[in-house]
């Protein structure tokens, strides 16, 4: 194939390539059925409400609804940077005295989730940050977005904050799971904007290709915090949804390999933690109804 064959390629045959690697791993491990904890009442919320207009923004509605306001207000507000390196605390609070409507400072994706999940948690929404990871260790891009758990519905849904998006298969908004089970199963499915309608979905997923490959690119497994609640991440370990047969270890140490060669980052500490880490397996239980 010329490299002019290669370069005219759409957008859509890049997610088939994608969509076809998770077609080939999509039953996922079985796990452990292991729990996330939530906190609602952490006292630095109050002062997250006093400080910032949270609970005008969100206004009435379903948890759904009261989010995807939040996630499409913060969007335009926070620029993103992709080599932001993390210097500020992880936590709404320092995030957004940071950054909050300043056009010169930017920060990432983890920490725009953070902000979005904690805003969430501040009014009495369930809500978690979710690691959305490629398979090839070659691969130093992944993306995190926050994931709310919707009462009406009885389902969670992932909400991007880097986008102000969510995504939809023309139905229903879709859970992270979902995402990737419709990539896999090349079933009609997008990433939905502001201001764009879910119902001609088709026209969608061609609209938002160049980003429709990316996430499909990065839901080949996932990871959460064992602990939602302020500024949680620092302290909290780390649960992995994985699909049957994935070595979490080896794609790691690999991955931390790639960066010492490819960005000549000092990555021992990583690889020698990456090599003795317990890597807790959770099962796809983590997506159902975290209310008792």
């Amino acid at each position: 194939m010329s490299q002019k064959e290669n370069g005219s390629f759409p957008y859509s045959y890049v997610t088939d390539i994608f969509s076809g690697e998770l077609f080939n791993a999509y039953e996922l491990s079985e796990g452990e059925p292991l729990k996330i904890e939530y906190f609602f009442d952490c006292p630095e919320f109050m002062q997250l409400k006093q400080q910032y207009p949270i609970e005008r923004v969100a206004g009435k509605g379903g948890d759904f609804e009261r989010a995807l306001k939040l996630c499409r207000w913060l969007a335009p507000r926070l620029k993103h940077q992709s080599d932001y390196d993390n210097h500020i605390d992880c936590n709404s609070l320092a995030l957004l005295e940071y950054c909050f409507e300043k056009p010169d400072v930017g920060i990432n994706c983890l920490n725009k989730a953070t902000i979005l999940s904690e805003c969430c948690l501040s009014i009495g929404i369930y809500a978690r940050r979710c690691g959305q990871m490629p398979c090839s260790p070659y691969d130093g891009d992944n993306h995190v977005v926050a994931e709310i758990f919707d009462r009406k519905r009885k389902k969670w849904i992932a909400l991007d904050p880097t986008y102000g998006s969510y995504f939809s298969d023309g139905i229903q908004p879709l859970s992270c799971l979902e995402l990737r089970q419709a990539f896999a199963n090349h079933a009609p499915v997008s990433v939905v904007i502001n201001r764009q309608n879910p119902a001609d979905i088709e026209k969608l997923q061609k609209r938002n290709a160049g980003l429709n490959w990316y996430y499909a690119k990065n839901s080949y497994y996932f990871f959460f915090d064992a602990v939602s609640a302020f500024g949680s991440s620092a302290e909290s370990d780390a649960y992995y949804v994985v699909p049957k047969g994935f070595d979490i270890r080896r794609q790691r140490i690999r991955a931390f390999e790639n960066w010492k060669v490819m960005y000549g980052m000092d990555v021992e500490d990583r690889i020698a933690k990456a090599k003795t880490q317990t890597f807790l397996i959770a099962s796809a239980d983590l997506w159902d109804s975290p209310v008792a």
